[in-house]
């Protein structure tokens, strides 16, 4: 009888337990899928009962939108000269000046200020709900509120993704003011541009549809980010490793969820 060598049973069980991992990870996304759908379901449901919550929801809007002007305003102005710069480098021989301009508001609008703003929030803000909600879990507050007779969800959760929705795209309308006057700044100093001429395209090119397009986007960023954070920390385990991993997993998929948002969007709307 011929005796299967330890190499010859490995390749035989490699097949099943890669297809085994898919299944195990595919149960495992929809688990989570489940709950988060479930999650914001019980939310929208309860929507009247965060009215009792009314001081937690304006001092999220302060978190969120007040403390984040700082690197709003860092990142958006460098955005934009950076954008105007770049631009008058490629293009800069063999198109009129104040093209620069119209490509500088183009660019801001639909897609680097809504993207990039998002992108950086979701690090700040994201793992900033994560933590905050996970903490209250492990030190069980969060079962301290439902035993004295709130409701976790609208206390802790509703107030936090309803900032979100209100003050990202207030954000995204100062970014873009700021990368405007950036790219205007990039393009005068450094390109060379006079300041008309890229006013003049800058005018030309601005459509309202563009500002409206990325302001949707902000608000679809905005409840992306804040639900993915409060469910991640909502549900963490572990003490406080699991409150660290949480917060590790929401940058990533917070991140992961925006770029593709911002593709499906795109595609989808423009």
């Amino acid at each position: 009888m011929e005796v299967a060598t330890p190499e010859a049973r490995a390749s035989r069980t490699r097949g099943p337990l890669v297809f085994d991992a898919i299944g195990r990870h595919t149960i495992s996304f929809l688990e989570h899928l489940g709950m988060y759908f479930g999650l914001i379901w019980w939310m929208v449901r309860n929507l009247r009962n965060a009215r009792e919550s009314g001081t937690n929801f304006f001092s999220q809007m302060v978190q969120i939108g007040n403390d984040s002007i700082p690197i709003v305003i860092f990142v958006s102005t460098f955005v934009g000269m950076v954008t105007a710069v770049q631009s008058a480098y490629q293009l800069y021989s063999w198109i009129p000046r104040s093209v620069v301009g119209g490509l500088v508001i183009k660019s801001v609008l639909l897609e680097l200020t809504p993207l990039l703003t998002a992108l950086v929030l979701a690090g700040k803000v994201g793992a900033t709900i994560t933590a905050e909600i996970g903490s209250m879990r492990v030190t069980e507050q969060v079962d301290a509120l439902e035993a004295m007779g709130f409701d976790s969800i609208s206390f802790l959760i509703t107030p936090r993704i309803l900032a979100g929705v209100v003050m990202f795209p207030v954000l995204v309308v100062f970014g873009d003011l700021l990368a405007v006057l950036g790219g205007l700044f990039g393009a005068v100093i450094v390109a060379h541009i006079p300041a008309g001429a890229f006013l003049a395209g800058m005018k030309s090119s601005f459509v309202t549809r563009d500002a409206l397009f990325g302001l949707t986007k902000a608000t679809i960023f905005g409840y992306t980010i804040t639900s993915i954070a409060s469910y991640q920390g909502y549900y963490v385990s572990g003490g406080s490793a699991g409150v660290g991993k949480a917060t590790m997993s929401t940058v990533v998929l917070t991140c992961l969820a925006v770029v593709i948002l911002d593709f499906i969007l795109a595609s989808t709307l423009l």
